[in-house]
């Protein structure tokens, strides 16, 4: 399930952790790259499986100036990944393919240092392929996020505390999002 996650877990942690904007040049903009590989055994879905794991993700990510002299940055990341499932036993591998774009669209001043940040995210975060190649499910579309943080009054990004969230506003069809489709049903794709 912890690698099933990931890219929900990575576009997360990026929400919190940074917030970009059009315009000027950016404070920061960086080409990544992120290779993992594992092998786990998974006794929570039924009969044990061994699974040989690889991912590897990359993109481009920008930091931009804030806006009317705030020091809050914005975040920018376009990004893509895929992840590989590998049964051990018997060859069969399934595919998780991930392409989106994820900005922050407004930040907005609530009081103190508390500032509500509205972000979208758009494109494919989520494509699963079967041990055919076949595309079985997919997320499309955008979801808008709204919440909150506490800047402590400046630029750092390192002691921005989350506060709280909304729930997301989603456009187009997010089955994996909306966990119509579970960790156990993507590993019964390997059996």
């Amino acid at each position: 399930m912890r690698a099933f996650l990931t890219s929900g877990l990575c576009a997360g942690a990026l929400v919190l952790a940074l917030p970009v904007t059009a315009g000027a040049k950016p404070l920061e903009r960086e080409h990544y790259t992120f290779h993992d590989t594992d092998t786990f055994t998974d006794t929570d879905c039924g009969a044990p499986i061994t699974i040989d794991y690889t991912a590897d993700f990359a993109g481009v990510f920008m930091l931009k100036k804030g806006r009317a002299g705030d020091p809050t940055p914005y975040y920018f990341d376009n990004y893509s990944g895929v992840e590989t499932y590998t049964n051990t036993a018997n060859g069969k591998t399934a595919t998780l393919a991930h392409q989106g774009l994820y900005k922050d669209q407004r930040i907005e001043h609530v009081e103190g240092t508390i500032y509500r940040f509205t972000a979208i995210e758009t494109g494919r975060p989520v494509i699963v392929y079967g041990p055919d190649g076949r595309k079985l499910i997919f997320d499309a579309g955008r979801i808008r996020y709204t919440f909150l943080v506490d800047t402590k009054g400046d630029a750092d990004l390192s002691n921005d505390e989350f506060i709280a969230d909304d729930e997301p506003q989603v456009a187009g069809p997010h089955p994996i999002f909306f966990d119509e489709v579970n960790f156990c049903d993507f590993l019964d794709l390997l059996r």
